[in-house]
């Protein structure tokens, strides 16, 4: 991991080798645009294009972020105008891109140019670091490691949120409290109001609020102490090496065979960073996952579909709120989201959530099964809250059963974001039938529906294609 560790000096050769490879002014990049049937645009790189769909890269910049990219398809059903880039810039649109992570290790990189300040933490001050971003605020009493992670991440994740979901109303950004051990996840629960919960983190939307636990401080700061040496080691390889060129420049067998000697060392430690790394992501997969989880249920009820009276939504001041299965639906989406090479994408299935929900559809009864959709309309916030270990099966086959229909209705049917539900929406959050309402949605009654849905979840696989008829 050279690249990274290398910190602000390397940076600042990067930053001059840029500046020298682009004509001036060319910090204004230049896009291939998508424009969709419901004239939401995408800008960013066609990657490749078929017979039927559009594989494409969509780019966000903004003065002094991280540049984010969301690799995503589109079907040319849904595509309604495509402008396409002169080759030549393109070509440069590309080089730009690989620039931001030519080996897949740029994360670590956006993490050490992140600027954190100090905060208050359980009335202690200074104990806290903070990120500030456009949509939350990040107040983290974990380690460095842990927290400069969580504030590159939420970036990419709050940017995927605004691209599927664009916002409609200014808000106060989320405030995000990422507690370091259980201990303080139950101290923070217990200053906010709310009971115990064994869900490791809860939106609380009276605070507007994300809290979150992890167990993760010891080994946050292992890796940082482990990064700290590794850089030692690497700049006294560098040492060594500049002191070999000069000692033994006049002979070439010997200055090679030193430099073989530095260059195994240098692997050796850049081997030793990618498993620290390695172990470090497998641990925090499962503090993400519920992180991005409640992310959405704060920015969708913040920025999207906010919780209005009655009269207001029939005033037209907005559609009012996600109903609790499609938002514990689409939170499920994304808490699987996979963040690689400074990406992120949303547009896969989960392999374990798909296995587990096609083992509920051939169960033999149905209450083993998935539940039932006239059920599942009607749902309130309590059927996916557990507070003892009795209720937690009841409420897996509640998350299961919703995360199947809100991947069916955003991918297989493309609802989402249509004039059809936002018409819904105002259905439900007006006093209609909820059942009758999304009749009307799909164009369906809900015995046809469901049997449809529960075909297509059958034959889904793990990369958001259909298997054939039958297999």
């Amino acid at each position: 991991m050279a690249r990274a560790v290398r910190g602000s000096t390397l940076i600042a050769i990067l930053a001059c080798c840029h500046a020298l490879a682009q004509p001036p002014g060319a910090a204004t990049w230049t896009f291939d645009e998508i424009v969709l049937t419901n004239k939401a645009k995408f800008q960013g790189l066609i990657l490749a294009e078929g017979t039927d769909r559009i594989r494409f890269q969509t780019v966000r910049r903004q003065p002094g972020r991280p540049t984010v990219t969301l690799t995503d398809t589109f079907h040319h059903s849904e595509i309604a105008k495509v402008h396409r880039l002169p080759e030549a810039e393109r070509q440069l649109l590309r080089e730009r891109l690989a620039e931001l992570d030519p080996t897949g290790r740029s994360e670590q990189e956006r993490m050490e140019s992140l600027t954190l300040a100090t905060a208050a933490w359980l009335g202690r001050p200074r104990e806290a670091k903070r990120y500030d971003s456009d949509f939350f605020i990040l107040l983290s009493g974990a380690s460095d490691e842990v927290t400069r992670r969580a504030a590159v991440r939420l970036e990419q994740l709050y940017t995927a949120f605004a691209r599927v979901l664009p916002p409609k109303f200014s808000g106060r950004p989320t405030t995000v409290l990422l507690a370091p051990d259980a201990e303080q996840y139950r101290t923070l629960l217990g200053q906010a109001g709310l009971p115990a919960l064994l869900n490791p983190a809860i939106f609380d939307p009276q605070g507007f609020r994300v809290i979150c636990g992890s167990e993760l401080r010891r080994l946050g700061t292992e890796l940082q102490t482990a990064r700290a040496e590794h850089r030692k080691q690497l700049a006294a390889v560098d040492l060594y090496e500049q002191n070999v060129r000069k000692l033994y420049k006049s002979s070439k067998l010997d200055l090679e065979r030193n430099l073989e000697q530095a260059a195994r060392e240098r692997r050796r430690v850049q081997t030793a960073d990618r498993a620290n790394d390695e172990k470090f992501n497998r641990a925090t997969a499962k503090l993400f996952s519920v992180l991005y989880h409640e992310a959405f249920h704060a920015y969708v009820s913040t920025f999207v579909y906010r919780t209005l009276p009655r009269e207001d939504v029939l005033a037209g001041k907005g559609t009012g709120e996600l109903p609790r299965w499609f938002n514990e639906g689409l939170a499920q989406v994304f808490e699987t989201s996979v963040v690689e090479a400074g990406e992120l994408r949303a547009d896969h299935a989960d392999p374990g959530r798909l296995t587990r929900i096609k083992g509920l559809l051939r169960a033999k009864s149905t209450e083993e099964g998935l539940v039932p959709l006239s059920d599942l309309l009607v749902a309130g916030r309590e059927l996916f809250r557990a507070a003892h270990a009795d209720e937690a099966a009841a409420a897996d086959r509640a998350y299961l059963s919703c995360w199947g229909l809100a991947h069916y209705l955003t991918f297989g049917r493309r609802v989402l974001g249509t004039p059809e539900f936002e018409r819904y929406l105002q259905s439900i959050n007006t006093a209609s039938d909820p059942r009758k309402a999304f009749e009307t949605l799909v164009g369906q009654n809900l015995a046809s529906f469901e049997r449809g849905w529960h075909s297509h979840l059958l034959r889904l696989q793990p990369d958001g294609t259909l298997a054939k008829e039958g297999k």
